[in-house]
């Protein structure tokens, strides 16, 4: 088994409306009809795998001017973005000596802002996406339709960078991308099509990184809860029970999305790295 190290990149935070995480988190009684929302701060994260046969990326955040040029005004009023500069990722991969040229495959789980957003700086790699996620996003974006949190000025900016895009079948469920490292095809749920990774480390032992497919620890119960933003209500269960049948059977740990307790506790590329 060849040695890998997985680095977790923090790239900052989002902060919003916990409601969004999990659906029902705020409900209202005859007592309390108006209760105050919870307001708070999830983690926005990218994971680095150092392997023997090329860097793997997944995930890219949101975009360094997202805030200030690239994004609509809902997006920003909703779930505004706050991150140092040393947080932002080409600084964060700057750190490990990696520049984006030198990164063979992005592994993107969905397109959402918060995961597609620095694409266009890795005009170098093959950018490996479900092919649902893409079509269906591309198809939204031609016919001028709402993209909900799949920014428009994001998509131009992928079209003019000519990116290496490699969608995956909606028929291929596992894909071994290289030794170690399996793509995860996890269908519609949190969007349109998701994708997850399994990564094999020798000492840490196997890590699903599941992305929004499970937002938090709390989504995958049980009982199973829902969140507030997807798009497939049926699929984010069906995803969460084959994430966590694949678990038990793989003996890995679950790395979610946006789980800012799960976060605190990962070391991160700054201190260290798994292996």
């Amino acid at each position: 088994m060849k040695k890998l190290k997985l680095y977790v990149l923090d790239n900052g935070k989002m902060w919003q409306d916990d409601s969004l995480l999990v659906a029902g988190s705020r409900l209202g009684t005859a007592d309390n009809k108006n209760p105050p929302v919870n307001w708070s701060d999830i983690p926005i994260h990218t994971f680095l795998i150092q392997h023997p046969d090329g860097y793997i990326l997944f995930d890219t955040s949101c975009h360094p001017k997202g805030m200030t040029e690239r994004w609509p005004e809902f997006q920003r009023k909703q779930s505004p973005y706050v991150v140092p500069e040393e947080g932002l990722l080409i600084n964060r991969l700057a750190q490990l000596k990696v520049r984006p040229a030198d990164i063979r495959y992005v592994v993107v789980s969905h397109l959402h802002v918060d995961h597609g957003g620095c694409l266009e700086f890795f005009t170098n790699s093959e950018i490996i996406v479900s092919d649902s996620e893409f079509t269906k996003t591309m198809r939204q974006y031609v016919m001028n339709e709402d993209l909900g949190v799949h920014m428009p000025l994001d998509i131009k900016e992928w079209i003019n960078a000519r990116l290496k895009w490699k969608p995956v079948e909606t028929s291929e469920k596992q894909v071994e991308l290289l030794e170690g490292v399996t793509i995860l095809n996890l269908g519609p749920g949190h969007s349109w099509g998701m994708l997850g990774l399994l990564v094999e480390l020798g000492n840490t032992g196997n890590v699903i990184l599941a992305s929004d497919a499970i937002y938090t620890k709390e989504n995958a119960g049980p009982p199973i809860r829902l969140p507030g933003i997807m798009y497939d209500s049926i699929g984010y269960g069906d995803t969460i029970k084959y994430l966590t049948s694949l678990a038990k059977k793989r003996d890995a740990q679950i790395w979610c999305g946006h789980d800012r307790v799960q976060f605190a506790g990962l070391i991160k590329s700054t201190e260290g790295f798994y292996d």
